[in-house]
């Protein structure tokens, strides 16, 4: 099987052994979970919420995901085309696996989190990389691109928006001509939103930031040819909890939760019951969260646009930066230099795929003195020409 180890997982191996280094290599935040969550899930327990549930959840579980689904963004889906997943990771692979086998292939656009590739290779297919275009200050979808990739074995379209590690976020008329692409061409569409709620490009002066991206589940309404994922782990700072869903047809989701059963079996009950405490209660968390993180991204952004070398697409959601500089052509060399001679651990970009090559991903869900002092020794390691 051919699926190597992650050049992150290598420098992140790195900046352990070394007390006090900067680990801006990981995507989660430095913020512990909410006191709120942490309180309903020792309730749980008490309560005896300790035992196996079915295994797509709670059924109230199930419900809570699909009145938020509705609460953000108007379109209805019935608790048996919900299913809860250990973390959004568990919903992919089922995902992949339901519907990609050896000889087939499928298209994921790039750079991606390495879980889509991989997810493809150990359900014996092929994955067909493609890369997104540059445009101006950020990426964009380039459609020609994508038609070219698709032949009769074609079977999955994999889109992840806001992107990691990209901060790109996908515009409704891309979604359409995505959508268009999968009907003609008999595919489903597999789309990641995890980090629907971290968004910052709809923010100007005097208005106020969008609270959710858009979502394919507004646009793709035959329910067999979409598979939306998406976690508690971004939104409620729960990625340790492992909680997280699938939306799309009543008979998919059978599927993937008859896959599921011998492989993960259900979620944690006592963690399902926080998740529901978490869509009920969450909402002000979820703007507080999003303004610490549209804080940073702006602290980010200047630090680095301020590195002679230094090209930075203007990150729309997510909280990842992904700057292109000129020193790390070969970013695994540049990131393992940079960790041991600063004690900082950024991500390398071909970690995303070889579309990522020559980036590296900077992690802004941390404080902003962290971020000060790894963002300094970042300037000095490249100014100094590495050394």
């Amino acid at each position: 099987m051919n699926v190597a180890e992650s050049p992150m997982v290598q420098i992140a191996t790195i900046a352990e052994s070394m007390p006090g280094s900067l680990k801006l290599c990981y995507g989660e935040s430095d913020m512990p979970t909410p006191d709120f969550i942490c309180q309903a899930a020792h309730e749980a327990i008490l309560a005896g919420h300790t035992f196996y549930t079915h295994t797509a959840g709670y059924p109230a579980l199930r419900e809570a995901i699909a009145n938020k689904v509705f609460e953000l963004h108007q379109v209805r889906y019935a608790p048996a085309e919900i299913m809860a997943t250990v973390g959004a990771t568990m919903a992919i692979y089922a995902a992949i696996r339901a519907l990609v086998g050896r000889g087939d292939n499928a298209i994921v656009i790039s750079p991606a989190y390495a879980i889509f590739s991989n997810g493809v290779i150990m359900a014996g297919g092929e994955p067909r990389p493609v890369p997104l275009a540059r445009r101006g200050h950020g990426f964009a979808l380039d459609l020609d691109r994508v038609r070219a990739a698709i032949d009769r074995n074609t079977r999955l379209l994999i889109v992840n928006s806001p992107s990691n590690p990209t901060g790109w976020m996908i515009t409704e008329n891309e979604q359409r001509a995505l959508v268009e692409i999968a009907d003609r061409h008999d595919l489903v569409l597999l789309a990641d939103e995890v980090y629907e709620r971290l968004v910052y490009d709809d923010e100007v002066e005097g208005s106020s930031p969008r609270a959710v991206a858009p979502s394919f589940a507004r646009v793709e309404t035959t329910r067999d040819r979409l598979i939306v994922v998406n976690s508690f782990s971004k939104t409620y700072n729960m990625t340790g909890w492992r909680l997280g869903w699938a939306q799309a047809s009543a008979g998919t989701i059978k599927t993937m939760y008859r896959a599921a059963e011998f492989m993960t079996s259900n979620p944690a009950a006592m963690v399902q019951q926080a998740g529901i405490v978490a869509l009920r209660d969450g909402e002000r968390y979820i703007a507080e969260l999003r303004d610490h993180y549209a804080q940073r991204r702006t602290q980010v952004m200047s630090a680095l646009q301020a590195i002679p070398g230094v090209a930075l697409p203007a990150p729309q959601g997510a909280f990842y930066a992904f700057p292109r500089i000129d020193a790390a052509s070969d970013s695994t060399a540049f990131t393992a230099a940079l960790v041991r001679k600063t004690g900082v651990a950024l991500a390398p970009g071909v970690g995303f795929g070889s579309d990522g090559e020559g980036y590296i991903r900077v992690c802004f869900a941390s404080t902003e003195a962290t971020i000060a002092e790894a963002l300094s020794r970042l300037r000095n390691f490249v100014m100094s020409g590495g050394s």
